[in-house]
């Protein structure tokens, strides 16, 4: 069995161990709903919910006022008495201090169902900053596994790059007793190089992964810190989608239940009670020219026609929104199921594929260990040689990209269905 087996046995075994440097998927979603400037207006849009239900509720508090005028008129009422001139009955200047109160006694539950809508509003704004992060644990999953796989590469070329040498090492004796042909060792020396150039090229691609990484998450990542697989269990159909787009479809519809409620309190009257105590000159006796006080208490009917009309084409504007809402929650529904059934399908040909990875690289060995004695004693060329040792890393490195990719595949599926990470 090759190095690269070995470790991939060794690297599966322990997906689960998270030592103290090391970065698991679960944490990079955490840092990220930590750290993104969204991810603060969850809060932010909580708080502005909770401060609108408390404004709305004062509507249900009495409402108080004072008010005071001053004011001087160029004339005023007069009164003609038989066998005198007329006197003014008030005096020209005017005051006016006073304390008004209004109290709702019965407005059809409008202040309840509005306190309702306030909250839904704010769980909708809360629900579209989370499709948001979902879309960026989206892009956590690309980049995580991206280095992933990248680091497995760097890993199949440092192994191919050992065997070759070992190689090297072998021919260059054989070379130099006039075994074998100088071109020998140049093929496999070239070979190297190339090796070289190709790590260079993977090292550039994981350091520049660990920055996009670190970039969603809001931390800075040093390469040397280790990625963990997640767990790999994994059972599809098991639960239903908790994707925050079907969170909103939900609150959005309720939210016009709500509307069409308030809609039906339109039809009823508003019946509210008043008073008013006030200290001046005049008063409602404008006969009575002192400084008094006085005060008026009632009740006050207000029903308004236009709006009892309106009420009926109102309701049926709210039941047209929410059929839209509906339809639009039936097509995301659509495109999850097919996304779902695009990834399923993407799993059975990754295990498929992990299985005849396993039965090629079997043959592949045999024929590199049957390779390397012919090349010693010069059946085959080096040339040749590097072929069948190219054909073999391949195949090792297709089974382990593949495991790698059989997990991605399934955190993909957890990720489509808004499940968290296991």
């Amino acid at each position: 069995m090759s190095a690269l087996i070995t470790a991939l046995l060794l690297f599966t075994v322990n997906y689960q161990a998270a030592p103290a440097d090391s970065i698991t998927l679960k944490y990079c979603y955490q840092q990220a709903e930590d750290n993104y400037p969204k991810a603060e207006n969850i809060e932010l849009e909580q708080q502005i919910a909770d401060l609108n239900v408390r404004i709305v509720n004062t509507r249900n508090y009495p409402q108080l006022s004072i008010n005071g005028r001053a004011s001087y008129q160029s004339e005023v009422t007069e009164f003609g008495l038989p066998g005198g001139s007329g006197q003014p009955a008030v005096s020209k200047d005017q005051y006016e201090a006073s304390l008004q109160v209004n109290q709702n006694i019965f407005n059809g539950g409008a202040v309840g169902i509005q306190k309702e809508l306030e909250r839904m509003k704010g769980e909708q704004e809360i629900q579209s900053a989370k499709i948001e992060l979902h879309q960026i644990r989206a892009q956590i999953d690309q980049v995580y596994f991206g280095i992933l796989l990248s680091k497995q590469q760097q890993e199949a070329v440092r192994l191919f790059a050992k065997d070759i040498t070992e190689r090297i090492n072998d021919v260059r004796s054989k070379v130099e007793n006039g075994v074998l042909l100088k071109s020998q060792q140049l093929i496999l020396e070239a070979e190297l190089l190339k090796a070289e150039q190709d790590s260079i090229e993977i090292a550039s691609n994981v350091k520049a992964g660990y920055m996009v990484l670190g970039q969603l998450i809001g931390e800075t990542i040093g390469e040397d810190r280790k990625l963990m697989l997640p767990k790999p269990s994994f059972e599809m159909g098991m639960a239903q989608p908790a994707r925050p787009e079907l969170a909103l479809f939900e609150s959005s519809r309720n939210a016009i239940e709500e509307q069409k409620k308030l809609a039906q309190t339109k039809k009823l009257p508003n019946i509210s009670a008043f008073g008013t105590a006030g200290y001046g000159r005049p008063g409602f006796n404008f006969l009575n020219d002192d400084f008094h006080d006085y005060y008026m208490i009632g009740l006050r009917v207000n029903w308004n026609f236009i709006d009892f009309l309106n009420s009926n084409e109102q309701d049926e504007l709210l039941n047209i929104r929410q059929r839209t809402i509906t339809q639009n929650e039936a097509s995301f529904s659509l495109q999850l199921d097919a996304s779902l059934a695009k990834i399923s399908e993407r799993i059975s040909v990754i295990e498929e594929k992990i299985i005849r990875d396993e039965e090629i690289i079997e043959i592949r060995e045999a024929i590199v260990a049957e390779s390397v004695l012919q090349l010693e004693n010069g059946v085959i060329t080096a040339r040749e040689y590097v072929a069948e040792l190219t054909n073999a890393n391949r195949a090792r490195l297709s089974l382990f990209t593949n495991r790698i990719k059989l997990i991605q595949a399934q955190a993909d599926y957890r990720t489509a269905m808004g499940l968290e990470i296991q």
